[in-house]
């Protein structure tokens, strides 16, 4: 008798887990939109990384145990395997010896101005990190003209506020010469943007410098807490309306440039949200193209958000794409290799 009620409870475990599984699983392809159904469900999206790494760990259980349900992660991932090339690069690379317009995007925070960072001279760290790395163009965002250090190598410099006459918004510095340029506001936002044309080769590329809605998110911020569930959800649904409404009128503007675009934005969510998928429908991720590991480009803890990008026009060749690794932000900056034509 024992043993037999000791056979029914390993089969009732494995049931249940099989069954949660399955349906983790299920999850995971309708947040990557594997069907192609049109799904948008927000807080789902963002749980995207969250739901892979569960599954890693239920698929690596099955191995070790020899189990056959491991070949459920085998059909899930052969189904989502081009997402998965959002969240995660598989090739390695090696140094890049090519060369190109050098083009970073980095949101500082306002150079740690409220001290949200307990590192000091925060401005003066970001000064030396550029001038070691020495990207031809750097789109900043969150820039505070009030602690903003001096960027001696770059003749050109362009900045403008989110809001009228604000002392924080996008700012651009290059190398090379920039021209015509105007902000971009959004309605009812303290965020927003900036276009201006770089002069390169002889040619002419219009590069954008955009700060979409903040979804405010924090380590309280948990998907699973009953406490905070419902709020977060209401928020997540009504922020990310606001980040498709502003996604829409930037396509709307920038859909009528003469000239190949670059973007440079902090979109504030990740590569499964709609709001990713609108403004990086028929551009080039560069992550996606040259991009290696997870690209994580906030520190957010618990698991990686990649919400950072570089975004090209389809002719613009990526040579190459690099996630900088300083903590002088709650962000990470990012740069790619461009080449054109």
């Amino acid at each position: 008798m024992g043993g037999g009620s000791h056979m029914k409870k390993r089969s009732f475990i494995f049931k249940t887990a099989v069954t949660l599984n399955s349906f983790l699983l299920l999850l995971q392809l309708l947040a990557m939109d594997s069907f192609n159904l049109g799904i948008d469900i927000p807080v789902l999206a963002l749980a995207t990384p969250i739901l892979c790494l569960i599954n890693v760990l239920f698929f690596s259980y099955w191995f070790l145990r020899f189990k056959w349900p491991l070949l459920l992660f085998f059909i899930a991932f052969a189904l989502s395997f081009e997402s998965w090339k959002l969240l995660y690069q598989f090739k390695s690379k090696g140094i890049s010896t090519l060369k190109g317009l050098n083009v970073m995007s980095y949101n500082v925070r306002s150079f740690n101005r409220f001290d949200w960072l307990d590192i000091k001279d925060v401005p003066e760290s970001i000064a030396d990190f550029i001038e070691k790395t020495n990207p031809d163009v750097v789109c900043f965002q969150e820039f505070s003209t009030i602690k903003a250090p001096e960027f001696k190598n770059y003749p050109y410099k362009i900045f403008k506020p989110y809001v009228v006459n604000g002392k924080i918004g996008s700012c651009i510095i290059s190398k090379y010469p920039l021209i015509n340029s105007k902000g971009i506001a959004f309605k009812a936002s303290a965020n927003g943007g900036m276009q201006s044309d770089l002069i390169w080769k002889r040619d002419t590329l219009r590069l954008y410098n955009l700060h979409f809605e903040s979804l405010r998110i924090n380590a309280k911020d948990t998907l699973f807490s009953s406490h905070y569930s419902n709020k977060i959800r209401s928020k997540f649904k009504r922020i990310s309306q606001i980040q498709k409404d502003q996604v829409t009128l930037f396509n709307s503007l920038s859909y009528s440039s003469p000239f190949p675009e670059i973007i440079c934005t902090d979109l504030n969510n990740n590569a499964f949200s709609e709001s990713y998928k609108r403004l990086a429908k028929q551009r080039l991720d560069s992550f996606r193209e040259q991009g290696q590991g997870f690209g994580a480009t906030y520190q957010f803890p618990y698991f990686p958000l990649r919400i950072d990008y570089i975004l090209t026009d389809t002719k613009i060749k990526i040579l190459d794409f690099k996630t900088h690794k300083i903590k002088y932000s709650d962000h990470r900056p990012i740069s790619a290799l461009l080449n054109w034509p």
